[in-house]
């Protein structure tokens, strides 16, 4: 099967877990019930679930699990959705041949109405070329491992082969305790809005490595970016805010804080020929605690470890999810006002507070794809729970509890719970 020359590519990261009850809320009035909406959800004892949310029904009902598909692998990390296809990744025991790695999932996503009779229809699986999966990204046309591999995606869905792997190494360990940074640990891989740029954060190292990508067969490393010592950077996001400046958001997950960074010399009109590499200027902004206001980064002890970020669709509103290592309580998602444009960029993100998550180790959360951004679906590993909140637009909170979803016992193990949630 020949590789398109614009073929998109999906980049297969390898990395670590993290690692730890839940509370009913108010009941709220009810929309008709043609506003369901389905989910997918990635279940590290289950596989890869398909979630029916319903908010005409009460909290208590409101999600459902209509479909299981177990296809997906040992120890399933993440799920994503391109076009009309789903693909998975898994930490492990791939195949007989290869047990210690994971691999690569490919589905077409193939709906059956009535609700409920929805399927995956496997399309593919490769060996991914390492172990610890945790995340996957597309470009627009591990505990055990450190590398990042691209495979390039075909018209119908499948994958190849890796095109590139990237194996990274650590010079000497960081500061990070429980054994955080004693390797590399690049724990997501993601494209910017141009789709010209690829962004690593690597944990372990205190690094961001930035790519060039023109299609699965040209990627080249332009940037290497470093941060001080201990802080972890996990994941990352964009906005773009003109025709050449783009925002990102860098969570880091050791010294519990958000950097924002200005990306100046991107085309995000999508009018230059990406075989040129051109430069692009990174510049570190603000940095801003994701615990409280006017807070310094922690020490990296692993006792608060910040997760997942994300902005409302408008770009208003930016989330970051901080998961508590030393207490049982309700963990948080941080809230900020965006404040694109201002002339001094180092005040870009005000924090404004805080809500529950409702559950433990918000591992991953997802803000629904609607203009209004009206709920956010989070998955809180620990717990083993899926909460669904709805948000107050103007606010930027989230004012209401609509859904609760128990896949099973809580499981500080951090083995079998959720570990990613997505709005289709």
């Amino acid at each position: 099967m020949a590789i398109l020359p614009s073929a998109p590519i999906i980049v297969l990261l390898y990395f670590a877990l993290f690692a730890i009850g839940v509370t009913s809320g108010a009941l709220y009035s009810y929309e008709h019930s043609d506003d369901r909406l389905i989910l997918f959800s990635t279940v590290q004892d289950q596989g890869i679930l398909t979630l029916l949310f319903d908010p005409s029904k009460p909290a208590s009902q409101s999600l459902e699990i209509i479909r299981t598909d177990n296809a997906a692998g040992s120890n399933p990390q993440w799920v994503t959705q391109y076009g009309t296809n789903v693909y998975s990744v898994s930490r492990q025991d791939f195949s007989v041949a290869y047990p210690n790695d994971g691999g690569i999932f490919a589905f077409a996503r193939d709906w059956e109405w009535p609700w409920g009779s929805s399927s995956l229809k496997q399309l593919d699986a490769i060996e991914s070329g390492g172990n610890g999966g945790v995340f996957c990204d597309f470009d627009k046309p591990s505990s055990d491992g450190s590398t990042v591999s691209i495979h390039p995606r075909f018209q119908n869905g499948a994958l190849g082969d890796a095109s590139y792997t990237f194996k990274y190494t650590l010079e000497k360990p960081g500061p990070g305790t429980n054994g955080s940074q004693i390797q590399s640990n690049p724990h997501e891989s993601m494209f910017d809005p141009s789709g010209e740029y690829m962004f690593v954060p690597d944990r372990g190292a205190d690094r961001l490595y930035v790519y060039h990508v023109c299609g699965p067969l040209s990627v080249t490393q332009i940037l290497t970016l470093e941060v001080e010592p201990g802080t972890g950077p996990r994941h990352l996001t964009f906005r773009v805010f003109n025709d050449t400046r783009t925002y990102m958001y860098l969570v880091s997950e050791l010294d519990n804080s958000v950097r924002v960074f200005t990306l100046d010399g991107v085309d995000n009109k999508y009018e230059r020929n990406c075989e040129e590499i051109h430069n692009i200027t990174v510049t570190l902004t603000q940095r801003i605690s994701t615990l409280g206001a006017n807070l310094n980064r922690t020490a990296p002890d692993n006792k608060n470890l910040a997760a997942e970020v994300a902005l409302s669709n408008d770009g208003r509103f930016a989330y970051v999810a901080n998961r508590n290592a030393i207490s049982y309580s309700s963990d948080t998602l941080a809230i900020y006002a965006v404040n694109p444009g201002l002339h001094d960029d180092r005040n870009h993100l005000t924090y404004l507070g805080y809500n529950l998550t409702f559950g433990k180790t918000p591992r991953h959360f997802s803000l629904s794809k609607d203009p209004q951004t009206r709920y956010v679906a989070i998955g809180n590993e620990v717990s083993n729970t899926i909460v669904i909140l709805e948000r107050d637009a103007a606010s930027g909170f989230f004012t209401s509890f609509r859904g609760n979803l128990t896949l099973g016992s809580f499981d500080v193990t951090t083995t079998t719970g959720p570990t990613c949630v997505i709005w289709t």
